[in-house]
C-alpha cells in the first residue's frame, strides 16, 4: 500500500520467536530501496477530512464527554483525585492556566507523564533521577536513583505499582513505585535507549533505542534478555506506541520512517516520511497517529493505511526531539516547541488555535496530556515541569 508521503510495504515480522513464544516467519530479504531505505513520493494535498470523518469525530467527542469511566487505580502512597472531568473539543476547556511548577531536578527534565490512570505525574531528568508527583498539589512524593547516564523515558503500569524506565545508560529497568527497588535489569540495547513502554496487559516491557531496534522483554520470565528483537530501521528509533488493543506496536525513527509491528499476524509495515520521526501518539480510538517530524511539521496518519489525513505546522522543531499529543477526546493536537512554547491546533482543520508561553527561552521537550480531564504537564530544559489546567481551574486545590 502506499501513503501519501511513501510507499508502505508489508512483510513478515523480524525475529524468531513472538511474545509469547509462538514461532514467527523470517524475512528472505529486504525491501528497502532508494537512499536510506527511503522512496518518497510528491505531497498531497493535506486537510482531507471529508464530511463523513468530521461527523465521526464530532460523534467520539460527545460520546467521551458523556461516559464516566475512572480507568484509574491507585496503589501508589499517595493520592489525588485532580479537578473533575470537562467536556472534550472547546477551545475554552484547553488547559491553558499554568497551575503549579514541579521543581527539583538538576538539570533539564527530558519528559514528562502521567501515570495511565492521571492520578500521578513522572519527569525524567539529566541529573539521572526520575520522580514521582502529585501533579495537582504540585507534591513531590519520591525520587528514584539507579540510571548511571540521563533518564530519557518512563513508563507506569495501570495499577501503579511498577515503573519502567530507559536512558543513556543503555539500561531499561523494572521499578517497584512503592520501595524504589528496582526489579529487573533488561539488557540487549548496544546503545541508549530513547523510549520505553508497557504492553501485553503490563506483562511486556517494549523499549527503542539509538542501536536502530525495538525490543520485547518479558516481566514474568527470569531471563534478563529480550523474547523479541526487532532491527528493521536505518538509524535511531526514537519513540514507540501501541495501539490497536495493544496488538500494535508502531516505532518513529531518524531515517524517517514509522514501522507498525502487527504482533499477533507477525508482520511489519512500514511507512516512509522523507524527515527524522521525533514523537508518536495514537488516538483514543487507535485509529490514528499523530507523527512528529524535525522540519516543523506534524502530521495525522491513518493507522490502517498510512494516509496523511491532516498537516500542523507553526511549532519549532528543527534539532531537539520535543512531544506532540492528541487532547482528550481527540479535539486538539498540542506539542512542544523549542522556542519554549506549547502550541494547540484544531485536529479536523489543522489551525493554531492557542499558543502558550510556556519555558520562554528554553526548549520545551517533554509533554503529556491527561488522560481523563483537561490537563497537561510539561517539562524543559530549565530544569522545571509544569502542570496545566483550563482557566478557572488552575490555582484551585484538589483533595
Amino acid at each position: 500500500r502506499t501513503s501519501s508521503l511513501g510507499r508502505g510495504q508489508d512483510r513478515p515480522l523480524v525475529g524468531a520467536r513472538g511474545l509469547r513464544g509462538e514461532a514467527r516467519p523470517l524475512i528472505a530479504q529486504r525491501v528497502m530501496g532508494g537512499h536510506g531505505g527511503l522512496n518518497i513520493l510528491g505531497q498531497k494535498s493535506w486537510n482531507v477530512y471529508g464530511q463523513e470523518q468530521r461527523a465521526k469525530v464530532r460523534r467520539d467527542e460527545e460520546e467521551f464527554a458523556a461516559s464516566n469511566e475512572d480507568p484509574d487505580a491507585g496503589a501508589v502512597p499517595v493520592g489525588a483525585s485532580g479537578p473533575a472531568p470537562r467536556p472534550a473539543g472547546h477551545v475554552g476547556e484547553l488547559p491553558t492556566a499554568h497551575h503549579v511548577t514541579l521543581a527539583g531536578h538538576e538539570g533539564p527534565v527530558l519528559a514528562a507523564r502521567f501515570s495511565r490512570g492521571g492520578s500521578y505525574a513522572l519527569t525524567c531528568g539529566k541529573d539521572r533521577t526520575f520522580r514521582l508527583w502529585n501533579p495537582f498539589r504540585g507534591t513531590l512524593i519520591k525520587t528514584y536513583e539507579g540510571h548511571a547516564h540521563e533518564v530519557r523515558d518512563v513508563a507506569c503500569t495501570a495499577d501503579n505499582s511498577r515503573l519502567a524506565t530507559c536512558g543513556g545508560d543503555k539500561q531499561v529497568f523494572l521499578w517497584d513505585v512503592s520501595t524504589g527497588q528496582k526489579i529487573r535489569r533488561f539488557r540487549g540495547h548496544e546503545s541508549a535507549v530513547n523510549a520505553v513502554t508497557f504492553a501485553a496487559e503490563d506483562q511486556v516491557v517494549i523499549s527503542a533505542g539509538y542501536d536502530r531496534s525495538v525490543r520485547f522483554f518479558d516481566c514474568r520470565s527470569n531471563s534478563s534478555d529480550p523474547i523479541q528483537s526487532v532491527v528493521e530501521w536505518n538509524d535511531a528509533v526514537t519513540c514507540v506506541v501501541t495501539h490497536g488493543g495493544g496488538c500494535r506496536v508502531t516505532g518513529g525513527g531518524v531515517d524517517g520512517s514509522v514501522k507498525t509491528l502487527d504482533v499477533r499476524a507477525g508482520r511489519i509495515h512500514s511507512d516512509e516520511l522523507g524527515r527524522p520521526v521525533t514523537s508518536l501518539a495514537a488516538s483514543g480510538d487507535g485509529q490514528c497517529l499523530l507523527v512528529g517530524m524535525l522540519d516543523g511539521r506534524m502530521c495525522l496518519l491513518d493507522a490502517s493505511d498510512g494516509s496523511v489525513m491532516a498537516e500542523y505546522r507553526g511549532h519549532v522543531s528543527a534539532t531537539a526531539k520535543v512531544d506532540a499529543r492528541l487532547t482528550l477526546g481527540d479535539g486538539h493536537v498540542v506539542a512542544g516547541s523549542e522556542d519554549g512554547r506549547v502550541v494547540f491546533w484544531e485536529l479536523v482543520d489543522a489551525s493554531v488555535e492557542v499558543t502558550l508561553e510556556a519555558h520562554p527561552g528554553w526548549v520545551a521537550c517533554g509533554l503529556d496530556y491527561h488522560p481523563k480531564r483537561h490537563a497537561m504537564v510539561t517539562s524543559a530544559t530549565d530544569g522545571t515541569a509544569k502542570v496545566w489546567l483550563p482557566e478557572g481551574v488552575a490555582g484551585t486545590s484538589f483533595d
